[in-house]
This record gives structure tokens, sequence and C-alpha cells, in this order.
């Protein structure tokens, strides 16, 4: 056979063996949720001169999206944070376990920044479980600390594996 029907022979031949095993992208689906966590457990703490220390601090509440069609999820979150009581900013980090009845979770992680004493605003990342295996979460919070309440605005969207 002549190389020079050979050669594109052979790459369509690759194209074609190869094509099956690339995965499709990755579909995303934005939304926006409203979270309402009271403090359960408010840890361990600690001053070391205007800095206030915290350890294991638990707020537990809910997750409502319209968009995702979720009303009333439970979301628990384990928080660590250290404060300045003289300017109120500090920084926040900690897990999280959003539970959807019957479904699954999303589990993951999130660092805020405090700023005037009651202001959150921070990032999120999480993967799912259950029905929601292979998804994965990610986007920005902010909200407000509120007489012992977290109120959170999560603007964020899912990645879920298409292939």
């Amino acid at each position: 056979m002549n190389k020079k029907i050979l050669l594109p022979f052979m790459a369509l031949l690759m194209f074609f063996a190869v094509k099956p095993l690339v995965a499709a992208p990755a579909v995303r689906v934005p939304y926006i949720a409203d979270v309402s966590l009271v403090i359960t457990d408010p840890g361990v703490s600690w001053a070391m001169g205007d800095i206030l220390q915290v350890r294991g601090l638990i707020a537990v509440g809910t997750f409502d999206s319209a968009e995702l069609g979720i009303f009333g999820a439970t979301m628990w979150k384990k928080l660590d944070y250290a404060f300045n009581t003289m300017t109120g900013n500090g920084t926040m980090h900690g897990k999280f376990v959003l539970t959807v009845d019957g479904a699954g979770t999303f589990e993951g992680s999130f660092r805020d920044r405090i700023t005037g004493y009651t202001h959150l605003a921070g990032t999120v990342v999480g993967h799912g479980t259950g029905a929601f295996e292979g998804a994965k979460t990610m986007g920005i919070w902010y909200g407000e600390i509120i007489d012992g309440t977290i109120e959170n605005v999560l603007e964020a969207q899912i990645l879920l594996p298409r292939g």
C-alpha cells in the first residue's frame, strides 16, 4: 500500500480507537443557596493578648436552594478561628457536611475572612457521596454572625461528571 494512503488511514484508525477513551466535559450547574446555622457547641477558646482563638466550634442548620430544588437540607460545620478583638478582623477555616435526606452528602472545607466583627466572606469546595458521587461543588459565600446565628449566602456551582 502507498505510504501517502497508509499514514492518513492509520491516523484515522487511531482517532476512532482513542475517541471513546476521551471523556466529555463536566456539566456546570450554577446555584445560590441560603445557609442558616446556629452554634451548638462553642468549642474551646482562649485569648492571647488581643487575639481570641477558638477551636472546634460546631454550627448546625439548614441549606435551601431553589435552583437545586433542595429545601431544608442539613448543614453541619466544624470550624476554627482567630479573631483580633481590637480590629474586628480574623480568619476562619473548617469542614462542612451538607446532608440531603435520601440522596447523599457533600463534604468539604471552607476558608473565611472575618471583618468588622460580624461579616464573613470566603470560599468553599466539596465532593459528593451517595447520589452525588463524583460531583464536586465550589464557590464563594458571604454573610454575617448575628446573635449566635451564622447567616450565609452561597454562590456556587456543582460540577457533574460526564463520560
